[in-house]
Formats: structure tokens, C-alpha cells, sequence
């Protein structure tokens, strides 16, 4: 698989450097979010089929409230992201976003990809890419719960040596080191 070209745009709010994530096997951008992409990240949601909602919420959800993506896109709470195409960026194909925790240190990763976007190598790409924007974002640890049966996730999990920290009746929650 092709290495991903970052391209350093500026530097946020935050002090975190904010950067463009192109992927080059599915000819995708990744930016950061803002509040103008809310319409958009709903109409993902529209598109994606319930097992991928479930998938990421555990529970079929539709949409997300404005007031919930604006948390989403508060620099000091969260980094959140957007994926297009490279042709087409007002078509919102993938979300994902770094949550502070209670815990120090830690942060919850979420990730929703378009079903005919899966299984292309992108959301590995975008977890790899979420681990080095955590280093920025004052992480040590990126914590994930997700369905037992999501198997592309764990995968993608196991690929970067995450450890398991509890398994409930439907849910696992693992934890990435991002030193």
C-alpha cells in the first residue's frame, strides 16, 4: 500500500499543527472539520448503511445534533476530520475524531466510513493518521470501544498493536499507545 502524503497546512487554534491527509489508494483528502461541514457529515450519515452506524455508535443512529458536532469541532475538546475525494470535496465520504476522556492523557477515537469506501485500506490509513495528530494533541493513549463482531476495526486495531483492556457482551475496548 502506498505511503500517505501529509501536507502541512497550519498551525491551529490549539498549537496543533493542522494538516492534509491525502491517501493515495483511494484518491481521498482528509481536512479538518468545522462547523460548515455539519450538513454534509449528516448526509454521510443518510448514506451509510445501519450496520456501519452501528458499527460506529453502537446504535443506529441518523444523525448528529449540531450541538454534538459543535463539541466534535471544539479544538480544545476534540479533533475531528472529514475525508472527500480529491474530485469531489463537498461529498463527505468518512468521519472520524479524537475525544479527550476523563482519563489524562487519553483520548476516545471514533471513525465512520462510507460502505463503499470500506475494505480499500483507508480506514488504516486514517487511524495511522489519527495517531500522529494525538502526538500533538498532548496523548499518550487512544482508546477505542467497538463491537466484538467489527472485525475491520480490530483489525486495524491489532495491526497497531493495541491492547485489550475489557471485553463486555457485545463490546471490546482497546487501547493504542501513540508514543
Amino acid at each position: 500500500m502506498p505511503t500517505p502524503a501529509l501536507i502541512t497546512i497550519a498551525p491551529s487554534r490549539t498549537g496543533v499543527t493542522t494538516t492534509s491527509h491525502a491517501h493515495a489508494a483511494t484518491r481521498t483528502v482528509t481536512r479538518s472539520a468545522t462547523l460548515d461541514d455539519f450538513d454534509a457529515v449528516n448526509g454521510l450519515h443518510e448514506r451509510c448503511s445501519l450496520q456501519t452506524r452501528f458499527a460506529r455508535y453502537q446504535a443506529a443512529r441518523r444523525s448528529l445534533r449540531l450541538s454534538e458536532f459543535d463539541h466534535l469541532t471544539r479544538p480544545d475538546r476534540s479533533l475531528t476530520w472529514v475525508t472527500h475525494p480529491e474530485e469531489d470535496p463537498h461529498k463527505i465520504i468518512a468521519t472520524m475524531n479524537l475525544v479527550r476522556t476523563t482519563e489524562t492523557g487519553a483520548v476516545e477515537l471514533g471513525i465512520m466510513i462510507e460502505d463503499p469506501w470500506q475494505s480499500r485500506g483507508l480506514g488504516t490509513s486514517l487511524v495511522q493518521y489519527a495517531r500522529a495528530q494525538a502526538r500533538g494533541f498532548d496523548c499518550s493513549s487512544i482508546v477505542v470501544m467497538t463491537g466484538s463482531d467489527n472485525v475491520r476495526m480490530l483489525k486495524i486495531l491489532r495491526t497497531l498493536g493495541s491492547s485489550r483492556q475489557a471485553t463486555h457482551s457485545s463490546t471490546v475496548d482497546l487501547t493504542i499507545s501513540v508514543r
